[in-house]
C-alpha cells in the first residue's frame, strides 16, 4: 500500500512539474527582452525591420518603467523594429558610443534612459511619454536613417 501512495505521489509531481514548466515556457515566448547589455558587435541590420537605439542605466527607474512599458507594448513596435540596448551607467564602452552617436546626430547626453528612433532622440521616460514614443514608432518606421550605420561608416 505504501508504495502505490509513493507511486501516485510521484506521478503527481512529475504532471506538476511538466504543467508548471510549460507554463513558463510559453509565457516566455511571448514576452520580449528589452534592455539587454548589447554593444555595438551585437547590432544587426534587417531589410525588413529598423533599429531602435535604447541607452540605459543598470539600477534606473525610470530606464525600468520604459522596459515595462516596451514589454507591454510591443505590439506598438514589435512588427516594425528590433531593439538593441546599450547599458551605459557601467559599461565604459557603451558610455562611450552613447556619446559619440549623440555627437553625431548634434544632440548632447542629458541622462538615460536615452531612445534614439530613426533620428528622433528621446529623453527620459514617464507614462505621460507615451503618446510621444507611439507617435515615434509610427513616424519613424519609414525613416530610413540609421545613427548606428552612419556611425560604423566614420
Amino acid at each position: 500500500m505504501d508504495s502505490r501512495i509513493l507511486k501516485g505521489f510521484g506521478i503527481f509531481l512529475i504532471l506538476f512539474v511538466l504543467i508548471v514548466g510549460g507554463m513558463v515556457f510559453f509565457d516566455n515566448l511571448n514576452k520580449v527582452e528589452v534592455l539587454k547589455e548589447d554593444h555595438i558587435s551585437d547590432v544587426t541590420f534587417d531589410e525588413n525591420k529598423k533599429n531602435i537605439y535604447i541607452f540605459w542605466g543598470n539600477g534606473c527607474a525610470h530606464c525600468e518603467h520604459l522596459k515595462e512599458y516596451l514589454t507591454e507594448n510591443a505590439k506598438l513596435w514589435k512588427d516594425d523594429y528590433q531593439i538593441f540596448a546599450f547599458e551605459t551607467w557601467k559599461d565604459e564602452e557603451n558610455e562611450k558610443l552613447m556619446n559619440d552617436v549623440l555627437a553625431l546626430m548634434n544632440k548632447e547626453n542629458e541622462g538615460t534612459p536615452t531612445v534614439i528612433i530613426g533620428d528622433e532622440v528621446i529623453v527620459g521616460y514617464g507614462e505621460d511619454m507615451n503618446s510621444t514614443f507611439e507617435a515615434a514608432f509610427q513616424s519613424e518606421k519609414d525613416n530610413e536613417y540609421d545613427v548606428i550605420k552612419k556611425y560604423q561608416e566614420q
